[in-house]
């Protein structure tokens, strides 16, 4: 297998968040948080002065994601054995919140297969370096920096959860990445490997909060 030094890519991920770049090695890994002025929006708007801006999440939906049309009758991109729609779909529906740390690993890992940047952004701790107070910045950050529009995820090989307490675990796992057809990486492989921390909140939900990765050559 044909190993190479890439872009730099940035992974909020856990998978924390992705960006690529100049060349050199991966450094980091998959991350997001939450924002407000809900209330100021709608008392603009009650005073006449318009419809209130997209939040967010408006503007993260109407981006293109790489889901296929048959989505959810397809084997998920998380090797959980499971179709889309019978393991990973719910959560990016949000009518599930990951209520453990494979959960978010599994999920995150599928949003960065297809492209989802609401759900990147959705479970990421605020603890994460990559973590942005304004978040429609952030998802136009995302989408024009790539999120790994040059390579196609591969493969991903989890280890076991080790929880710490109720509301902490770590997972160390293993992505193979593949240069996407037509760019400039076309064919060749990387293989990421990184130790990821995730954090319980008070709704019981799981979310990625940080991660040491490591460029397997």
């Amino acid at each position: 297998m044909q190993m190479h030094r890439s872009r730099p890519i940035k992974l909020l991920l856990l998978f924390a968040v992705v960006v690529i770049c100049t060349m050199t090695p991966v450094v980091s890994a998959f991350a997001a948080k939450k924002g407000g002025g809900g209330k100021k929006r709608v008392a603009a708007a009650a005073k006449g002065f318009g419809a209130p801006p997209p939040t967010w999440e408006d503007v993260a939906r109407k981006i293109k994601t790489r889901a296929p049309p048959n989505a959810e009758t397809v084997n998920c991109p998380c090797a959980s054995g499971s179709t889309y729609g019978n393991c990973c779909a719910p959560y990016h529906a949000g009518t599930k919140y990951p209520e453990t740390p494979m959960a978010v690993l599994r999920s995150r890992y599928t949003a960065f297969t297809w492209r989802d940047i609401r759900y990147v952004i959705a479970t990421t701790h605020p603890n994460c370096g990559d973590w942005r107070e304004d978040k429609v910045s952030w998802v136009k950050e995302l989408n024009k920096g790539g999120m790994f529009d040059n390579h196609d995820f591969v493969g991903l090989e989890p280890g076991l959860e080790e929880l710490v307490g109720d509301d902490e675990g770590f997972i160390t796992f293993t992505v193979k990445l593949r240069g996407h057809e037509g760019s400039d990486f076309e064919g060749q492989e990387q293989v990421i490997r990184e130790r990821s921390q995730f954090l319980k909140g008070e709704d019981g939900s799981w979310t990625y909060a940080t991660g040491e990765l490591v460029l397997e050559l």
